[in-house]
């Protein structure tokens, strides 16, 4: 063997141990940091849906707070009272539609998803565990599942029973509910009990 040879495969080694130390300190920094604390909402549209599978699968790197029921433009279940709802520029008014004011758009009256994706989780949990001891058991997911305001598009007007995921010791509170910087405000506000100091 030439002694370029020796050196590209003495350069090859060093590299690739180097990287092996490299990967294995990212994921002791990462598992050393405290896992970020998750509210999930989620309507029974696919992008929803299909967000709530993916996040099950990584919920392995996030504290789960919450997984709330919510609605949306396109499903909403109504109050059960006959009250007709319609909010303007909606897929019910668009191109000289007139199919609402109405008692529900779109909604299963048996909805219920999130159940059936944390069902399925269960099925599957005992191979997820192989590839990381870390995945939240099925009990405490479902623990999480609450129902937020899903009678009507938009409406967060009054609390929901048990709408809150969390208890007095959260520190989730009614000041950082109402910061501008969280992402779909209005969803959280739908979603969570504000708690009193």
């Amino acid at each position: 063997m030439t002694n370029i040879r020796r050196f590209q495969l003495a350069l090859l080694v060093v590299t690739i141990g180097g990287l092996s130390l490299v990967n294995s300190s990212r994921v002791t920094f990462a598992q050393a940091l405290p896992k970020p604390r998750v509210v999930v909402t989620a309507d029974p549209e696919l992008d929803d849906s299909n967000s709530l599978v993916r996040y099950l699968l990584y919920s392995t790197d996030f504290q789960t707070e919450g997984i709330i029921y919510a609605s949306s433009q396109f499903h909403w279940k109504g109050d059960g009272t006959g009250k007709k709802w319609s909010v303007p520029n909606r897929e019910y008014t668009r191109f000289g539609l007139k199919l609402c004011p109405c008692e529900s758009w779109r909604w299963d009256p048996k909805e219920r998803f999130i159940d059936a994706a944390v069902e399925i989780y269960e099925k599957v949990y005992r191979n997820l565990r192989v590839h990381d001891k870390n995945y939240p058991t099925h009990a405490e997911l479902k623990a999480k599942i609450r129902w937020g305001n899903v009678e009507f598009d938009g409406d967060f007007s009054k609390d929901t029973p048990y709408g809150s995921p969390v208890d007095k010791r959260s520190e989730i509170s009614a000041g950082q509910a109402d910061s501008s910087d969280m992402p779909r405000i209005g969803r959280m506000k739908e979603a969570l009990w504000l708690l009193s100091p």
